[in-house]
């Protein structure tokens, strides 16, 4: 147990110290009634279309009328049993220009919101939105201590009872090894029970005295990580009788180890799936292909992990070291290479090294997977000297692999730098000539800038223009261009603004509608090809 408890410790250290905001992963893809159209008459509900299932609360889409009054009955839900659509009934009629406030969970597990407007009739001033909740920092701390503590106890399980099997089977008697297994099997369910009820109170901005609220939790097995907390649940009931009798096993027969090494294989792909299926690899680029590329590498990083702290721990004999190590250069093979691929799915472009958090944040763990290549490097050098003293060097090994261990869980709550915003643009007043922002997709002509117009950059509708051009300034058409305004200072967007192409690349939205004054940031994401593409972003003051 201890063990265990200096693992989590590893982990949450690594999680605080990269901590910020959890970024949003699910992306308004349209609303009825459009943002900043005008309709003849009132609908009967505004509906909003996501890009993902989504959680929604009751009170988590909220219409307010031109005069600053409710306009909705406070009963938000998913429209015909549709995970990723929800909507609210609309109770006013009035003329003028309607504010939707939305707060929902995105399918990753990560709180979002935004806003957008319509009017009934004719425009007029939109009412004032309040800035949604920001949640309490206490259920964020509890809450991602869980999630820590899950990738912790799922690593040793998975590494110590490989570790057993492909290595030392002697090492089922062993007193510190089970001791491992079964405190890392009651810690993962632990962690899963705790996470599941914590994930309600986070999503919806809540405090603790939510933890037990029905409705909640009920929210939250409606989503993918609820499908993921149950069948984990599922998988480790059936794992305690195959962990039983595994330990109760020392010589193995051919057979034997066969049967119980395919089903070994199939559980521990299966305990990695319930995370990858509703993280990053689930949606966005490739998903097919990134989500078993995701699940082999949480079974690398678990092997190997867990392994490394059976070896500091335990003090397996000579044989079972040297057999771990071809274990683990297998492993460190497999996450250099699923790793390359989901650095490449999810930044883009390489500026998206330095430009967005999820890239630096992928720098240091890069950085940290060096260090420790190389300490391990370094170190079996040095038992190769000092046969049976291995103690000291698997120490800093098992040290530095658990850091990486707490930056992947890290880089879960890190908006991908493929769809995040650019967050070091200047704060300028839009002027006739507008901004001019350079852009790099990373592919064959995929260099070029934006010259965007926003006018009169003032509450209600705008017009906003974009020409893409080449380096020579000539302009050109793209796959695809799309915008959406982000409000950071009150927690507002990003709100998805309607391009028409009108020319050779000219993209245009006549009437976009600003809500709020404020330094909105306007973020462009421009695609060249099938799988090139990058977002730039300027900041506009809005009056």
């Amino acid at each position: 147990m201890r063990a265990l408890l200096l693992v989590l410790a590893g982990v949450f250290a690594a999680m605080v110290a990269t901590a910020g905001q959890a970024s949003a992963h699910a992306v308004l893809e349209s609303t009825t009634p459009t943002n900043g159209t005008v309709v003849d008459s009132a609908p009967s509900r505004v509906t909003l279309t996501f890009g993902e299932a989504v959680q929604v609360e009751p009170d988590g889409v909220h219409v307010i009328a031109p005069d600053g009054s409710s306009a909705d009955n406070g009963k938000a839900d998913h429209i015909d049993g549709r995970g990723d659509t929800v909507g609210v009934p609309l109770t006013s009629k009035a003329q003028g220009t309607f504010t939707v406030s939305w707060h929902v969970v995105s399918a990753d597990s990560h709180p979002i919101s935004g806003a957008f407007t319509f009017s009934i009739g004719h425009t007029s001033a939109a009412a004032p939105v309040a800035a949604p909740s920001s949640g309490s920092l206490t259920v964020s701390i509890v809450y991602w201590t869980f999630r820590g503590l899950e990738y912790a106890s799922f690593a040793l399980l998975v590494g110590a009872v490989a570790f057993v099997f492909w290595c030392w089977p002697a090492g089922s008697v062993h007193r510190g090894v089970r001791r491992l297994i079964g405190g890392s099997w009651l810690a993962l369910l632990f962690a899963t029970v705790g996470a599941a009820l914590l994930q309600g109170p986070y999503g919806a901005g809540a405090g603790l005295d939510r933890l037990f609220d029905g409705n909640l939790f009920s929210s939250t097995l409606d989503i993918a990580l609820g499908t993921g907390v149950i069948v984990r649940i599922v998988l480790l009931a059936l794992a305690a009788p195959y962990l039983g009798e595994m330990l109760a096993t020392v010589e193995w027969t051919p057979n034997r180890r066969a049967v119980f090494g395919g089903v070994g294989v199939l559980l521990l792909n299966a305990l990695a799936w319930t995370w990858s299926m509703s993280g990053h690899a689930a949606a966005g680029l490739q998903a097919d292909l990134a989500l078993p590329v995701d699940v082999l590498h949480l079974d690398a990083m678990g092997v190997w992990v867990g392994g490394l702290v059976v070896l500091w721990r335990a003090k397996p004999p000579q044989e079972a070291a040297q057999r771990f190590s071809q274990v683990a250069f297998l492993c460190v093979a497999a996450l250099v290479a699923t790793g390359t691929y989901q650095s490449w799915r999810q930044l883009g472009s390489w500026a998206g090294f330095f430009d967005t958090d999820y890239g630096r944040l992928l720098l240091v763990k890069i950085a940290a997977v060096l260090v420790v290549l190389s300490a391990a490097y370094f170190s079996r050098k040095w038992v190769r000297s000092h046969v049976g003293k291995l103690r000291r060097p698997i120490l800093v090994e098992t040290a530095g692999a658990v850091i990486v261990l707490g930056l992947t869980a890290a880089l879960v709550n890190a908006e991908p730098a493929r769809t995040a915003e650019a967050a070091t643009t200047p704060v300028v007043q839009a002027t006739p000539d507008g901004q001019t922002l350079p852009f790099d997709t990373g592919g064959p002509g995929g260099k070029g800038s934006l010259k965007v117009y926003i006018t009169p950059a003032r509450t209600g509708p705008n017009l906003l223009d974009v020409t893409v051009e080449d380096p020579t300034g000539k302009p050109e058409n793209v796959a695809e261009l799309t915008v959406a305004l982000t409000l950071k200072e009150r927690d507002v967007g990003p709100l998805k603004i309607e391009m028409q192409r009108v020319g050779q690349g000219r993209y245009r939205a006549a009437e976009a509608q600003i809500p709020l004054p404020g330094a909105w940031q306007v973020a462009i994401t421009v695609r060249t090809s099938d799988v090139d593409e990058t977002t730039a972003a300027g900041t506009w003051s809005v009056s």
